[in-house]
């Protein structure tokens, strides 16, 4: 029987979430700047803190390796963790919007299990 480990953190992010594949990042634009997603889920993402200020909101933008069209709107972030990465929550987003999300978690989750599989 094959086992899975699945580790969670307490980021007041309550969906799983997901590493961006190294090789087709996320990329994102926030306030004018230009930077990468650490994890994404269906309800938001994590940046590294000197991105963003806690207790804000920003307008966004990111482009999904698996989506068609771009995603845009608000985020608020959080708060930093422990390591200094900012959690930031989706604000109202589009149901096409949310639904790109969720298929782009599902793809990476799908490929993480493969992987998983294949190492053993």
């Amino acid at each position: 029987m094959n086992d899975i480990t699945i580790q969670t953190t307490n980021s007041g992010r309550t969906a799983y979430q997901v590493v961006p594949d190294p090789d087709d990042p996320i990329i994102l634009q926030i306030e004018g700047k230009l930077s990468r997603v650490l994890d994404i889920s269906a309800n938001g993402f994590t940046l590294p803190g000197d991105v963003v200020a806690p207790g804000r909101r920003y307008p966004f933008s990111l482009d999904l390796p698996t989506g068609q069209v771009p995603i845009a709107g608000y985020v608020d972030v959080l708060s930093e963790d422990d390591s200094g990465q900012a959690q930031c929550l989706f604000v109202n987003l589009a149901s096409e919007e949310v639904e790109s999300i969720h298929r782009y978690v599902l793809i990476r989750q799908k490929e993480a299990i493969r992987s998983l599989r294949t190492q053993r």
